[in-house]
């Protein structure tokens, strides 16, 4: 018998001490997380570290995460750990040397997992005696993410969003926001062209405000735009 539990390891945005800030923020991406994961992996855990995916975020609530699922091993055995999944938040934009961080937080809950070890807290002993490791090396990990008031000021909160310019047979134009997943994106589209007497659709990512007052959604409702010269120039 097989039991799958999922778990995850959560860096929450909570209020932190200054962090020294880089001349300018960025967005990471996958190559980025990937040079930093192998680099702190020989620096900071004698390359014990197996590969993992790594995967961006755009949800709200943390800013990484280590998630992987337990399954029991037999009828009379233990769990085991496994599926590990590395996800950083690329929602914000935010000082390099907090990126880094946030990514080292994450390789420390990587570090007791995949050892399948047990602490005593989701940042328990073994955590924390980790953490005042490679703090004593310069580092600034932190129990959790938040951010401070001079970081939100420097902080740019993006929503990526997927937008549908939808051209109709009698040339109205309307604008459609659709979870922004691909198989949402072929769905919707196949449902609407079948629906409605639409000429062509225009499908664009944008993180501008003004599509911020169109809810997202599978429903089809299209709406209409009185002036299509009023869209943003992506």
């Amino acid at each position: 018998m097989q039991i799958n539990m999922h778990f995850s390891c959560v860096c929450h945005k909570k209020a932190l001490p200054l962090h020294p800030l880089t001349a300018c923020s960025m967005t990471p991406t996958v190559e980025y997380i990937q040079a930093r994961f192998d680099e702190y992996n020989t620096a900071y855990f004698n390359g014990q570290l197996p590969p993992l995916p790594i995967k961006l975020s755009h949800a709200k609530g943390f800013l990484g995460k280590v998630t992987f699922t337990r399954r029991k091993q037999g009828l009379f055995s233990g769990y085991r750990n496994g599926n590990f999944v590395l996800r950083i938040n690329a929602r914000i934009d935010l000082p390099e040397t907090l990126i880094e961080d946030t990514i080292l937080h994450e390789m420390i809950h990587y570090y007791i997992a995949v050892n399948q070890w047990h602490d005593t807290s989701t940042h328990g002993q073994l955590f924390r005696r980790e953490m005042a490791r490679l703090n004593a090396d310069g580092r600034h990990i932190t129990i959790s993410h938040r951010l401070t008031d001079e970081q939100r000021a420097q902080a740019i909160i993006h929503k990526v969003r997927a937008v549908a310019i939808v051209h109709f047979a009698d040339g109205k134009t309307g604008v459609k926001i659709v979870p922004n997943q691909p198989q949402h994106i072929r769905r919707w589209q196949q449902m609407a062209m079948r629906r409605f007497p639409i000429r062509s659709i225009d499908w664009i990512e944008s993180d501008d405000d003004f599509y911020a007052k169109f809810p997202s959604s599978m429903a089809m409702r299209i709406y209409l735009l009185t002036d299509p010269n009023s869209l943003p120039h992506e």
